[in-house]
């Protein structure tokens, strides 16, 4: 594979040139990895499996035997959705778009209480656009493309700058 970050800011450049746009797909575990797609030049990110996780996403409700809730997620481009969607296609046909299969097939989302809703969720990718924003002064996303300097951190870097406890 290819670090996302870099495979975006290629391809995100060669699309400008063309006037076209690049999604990002992959890679997003946080808000910031939302920030980073953008100022590397995406104009869009793809979230979906933080969303398939919530009681709000469609979905059937699973048990795993020992009690505990998940929901099935699967990726448009995986096996398991393109043979779903060429199912009444000629044999050629779902032959041809197979050969586009990418992604995970299924993968169990265990559902959790404590985990945030669809709302909370939009609330904190927003915010953590923003933060990356206001950092180089930008007010749209492609102010954030052009201002953004992006560096390397090293672990050490990023445990110094997480928040202190709340006691000493």
């Amino acid at each position: 594979g290819r670090p996302q970050f870099s495979a975006v800011l290629e391809c995100a450049a060669e699309a400008r040139r063309l006037g076209k746009h690049v999604w990002a797909d992959g890679g997003v575990r946080h808000p910031r990895d939302v920030a980073l797609a953008l100022a590397a030049g995406a104009s869009q990110v793809m979230v979906g499996s933080w969303f398939a996780g919530t009681h709000e996403s469609p979905g059937d409700l699973h048990d795993d035997g020992n009690g505990r809730l998940y929901k099935e997620s699967f990726g448009m481009a995986s096996a398991r959705a393109v043979a779903a969607r060429t199912r009444g296609g000629s044999a050629f046909e779902r032959a041809r778009k197979g050969l586009y299969e990418e992604g995970i097939s299924s993968s169990r989302m265990y559902l959790d209480a404590r985990r945030p809703g669809v709302e909370d969720l939009i609330d904190h990718i927003t915010a953590g656009v923003r933060s990356a924003a206001t950092y180089v002064g930008a007010t749209s996303i492609d102010e954030l493309h052009e201002r953004a300097a992006v560096g390397i951190q090293s672990a050490a870097g990023y445990e110094e700058g997480r928040p202190l406890p709340d006691g000493w």
